[in-house]
């Protein structure tokens, strides 16, 4: 028996026996249990009976993205570089890329992850 319910359902025997049904997913059972999942508000799957709901249509907002094309500042670059040929592990995370802390030091300035980021992808690209 193929037993489908509409909400999570539990359902247990006076045997111990407890079984769990997700919320729209068909679950072969034994008949016993799956009697007492009917009682409980579960429905047999039929797979010619379900019915095929009609899809909302989505509107989407037209989404326009500027790119902007601006080189990152040469200074941080240079610094980055050093940083690169030093390759002392410290002074980077796990991803590769120069920690903040480390890369705001040598700017001598708070330096956005953007920014940071951009120099970084520059140096490794060139």
């Amino acid at each position: 028996m193929k037993i489908v319910s509409d909400t999570p359902l539990r359902v247990a025997t006076l045997g111990g026996t407890v079984v769990l049904f997700e919320a729209g997913v068909p679950r072969t059972i034994c008949d016993e249990i799956g009697f007492l999942a009917i009682q409980a508000g579960a429905k047999v799957y039929d797979e010619k009976q379900i019915a095929i709901e009609e899809a909302e249509i989505a509107e989407f907002e037209e989404v326009v993205e500027i790119e902007t094309t601006t080189s990152p500042d040469a200074e941080l670059v240079t610094a980055l570089e050093k940083l690169m040929d030093e390759g002392n592990p410290k002074n980077f995370k796990q991803d590769g890329f120069p920690k903040a802390a480390v890369v705001n030091k040598l700017a001598g300035r708070t330096v956005g992850t953007d920014e940071r980021e951009a120099a970084w992808e520059s140096i490794l690209n060139s």
